[in-house]
């Protein structure tokens, strides 16, 4: 019977599972959080919005899949970068994907603080809260050592919360756009024209190179930042490949699963947003609340159920991320990068040390740029650049090498050519048209402590990791 059992649970990922694995890894907190800028941002243009951003996503998406038809073993874009690229880049794209993870999780960790307050003591004003000593902060450092028990005892623990966060998102979603669908067409009335009213768009946007270099006004702009703030709500999909060594025949599954399940997510999202915009998008837009989406529903109900929904996929997405977060700073140090204690599991299997090495950077950097939404999201896509642009250099390395082992898998010019090209041009467009003063400066002085995270981030971290690994490797093997 043990045997069954251990073969069931070794039984590899076939192309439905994995899709479902997607789709779960990407329908997040996003829908819920970034309608209200998008939709302040672009207006009557939302949809647009979140359907570049939806192209954006599946054109990564499908450059993430074709270079794991070239490296089957986990790791996603630090495995990929090692084989193709080599180990000085690797290292780099390794320690910043860490870094990243982090920066992610805390992002995530921080909307459930602020959602949970929200709703559980809407009369205190807590939720609001952006000072280092606060309730809202001493809630977030709460919520953490919450995920570290959770996380200490093991992986049932994890699974069980994981199922639970994904039936909450998806019935949250589907409740919303039944709602919103039925209202319309009992009414026969829609406010969609309101998303281009002065009350919810805020204009013609100004658009600069880096946020610092102001290059002109107009409408343009103001798509391209609803574009980056929509992009928050597809990313996860870089991390489907993570675990491809669990999959059946990856080499084929990932390229076939990971487009249908962007497909699905996509069609979820452009349903939600419309059918948002459709009953209130000036409610959505103006809302306070984090969870913009519940604010267009009127019935006490359906708005409850939604906000609860969020509420769960939160937790349950905050549980997925303290579980894997960690997982890369022991990989970088099972691979001599860091510290070895880093990798040495207490309790159940748990990385102590590394849980909270992750668990600091991912507290520092909602702190560091108080508690801002856009920010904080922003920089949750902007941290995976690394990824986004040195993949696709990889995979065209792949297709273009004449190495016995490479030669045999035929992408064609299509996924191994054209395709990590546009995401290339794509990434470069987007990342210069952030606004890194939003980040850089605050109330109009440089924010040190987030300027200093980022330095350790993408500059210090990986230097430190070069010395690291150039004096294991310089260190003579003896006799």
């Amino acid at each position: 019977m043990s045997e069954q059992r251990t073969g069931l649970l070794q039984r590899p990922l076939g192309y439905w599972s994995v899709v479902l694995l997607g789709v779960n890894a990407v329908i997040g907190a996003g829908i819920f959080l970034t309608p209200g800028a998008v939709i302040s941002d672009a207006g009557t243009l939302a949809p647009l919005a979140y359907v570049i951003a939806a192209v954006f996503a599946l054109v990564l998406a499908l450059v993430f899949a074709t270079a794991a038809r070239y490296v089957r073993t986990n790791g996603a874009a630090y495995a990929y970068t090692m084989v193709g690229i080599g180990r000085r880049t690797g290292i780099y794209v390794g320690v910043t994907h860490a870094f990243t993870a982090a920066i992610a999780w805390g992002t995530l960790a921080s909307f459930a603080v602020t959602t949970f307050l929200q709703v559980v003591f809407p009369h205190e004003g807590w939720s609001k809260e952006t000072g280092f000593l606060s309730v809202k902060t001493l809630t977030f450092v709460l919520f953490i050592l919450l995920l570290l028990v959770i996380n200490y005892f093991g992986n049932r623990v994890i699974a069980w919360t994981n199922g639970i966060s994904t039936i909450g998102k998806v019935l949250a979603l589907v409740i919303f756009i039944v709602a919103a669908v039925v209202t319309v067409v009992v009414t026969g009335h829609n406010d969609y024209h309101l998303a281009g009213g002065s009350k919810v768009y805020g204009g013609p946007s100004t658009y600069s190179l880096f946020g610092f270099i102001d290059v002109g006004t107009g409408e343009f702009a103001s798509v391209v930042l609803a574009v980056i703030a929509a992009l928050y709500a597809f990313t996860g999909f870089e991390s489907i490949a993570n675990a491809a060594e669990e999959m059946e025949q990856p080499d084929r599954t990932l390229p076939r699963a990971v487009p249908t399940a962007m497909v699905i997510v996509a069609v979820v999202y452009l349903l939600a947003i419309t059918s948002g915009m459709l009953l209130a998008p000036d409610k959505i837009a103006n809302s306070s609340d984090t969870v913009k989406l519940a604010a267009a529903i009127t019935n006490d109900t359906v708005h409850t159920l939604v906000v609860i929904g969020a509420l769960v996929s939160l937790f349950g997405i905050n549980i997925a991320s303290s579980f894997s977060a960690p997982r890369l700073f022991t990989a970088l140090a099972d691979d001599g990068l860091l510290p070895a204690a880093i990798a040495r599991k207490r309790g159940f299997g748990v990385p102590l040390l590394a849980f909270g090495v992750t668990a600091v950077l991912a507290i520092a950097f909602p702190l560091s740029l108080g508690y801002d939404t856009a920010n904080l999201t922003g920089l949750a896509v902007i941290s995976r650049f690394v990824q986004f642009l040195v993949v696709p250099v990889v995979v065209i390395r792949f297709a273009s090498s004449r190495k016995e082992r490479w030669a045999s898998i035929r992408t064609g010019r299509l996924l191994g050519t054209v395709v990590p090209a546009v995401a290339i041009v794509f990434s470069l467009f987007l990342l210069v048209s952030f606004d890194f003063k939003g980040i850089f400066v605050s109330g109009g002085r440089p924010n040190v402590l987030a300027i200093t995270l980022l330095a350790i981030a993408f500059v210090i971290a990986p230097l430190a990791s070069y010395l690291v690994d150039a004096r294991r490797t310089a260190t003579p093997t003896r006799a």
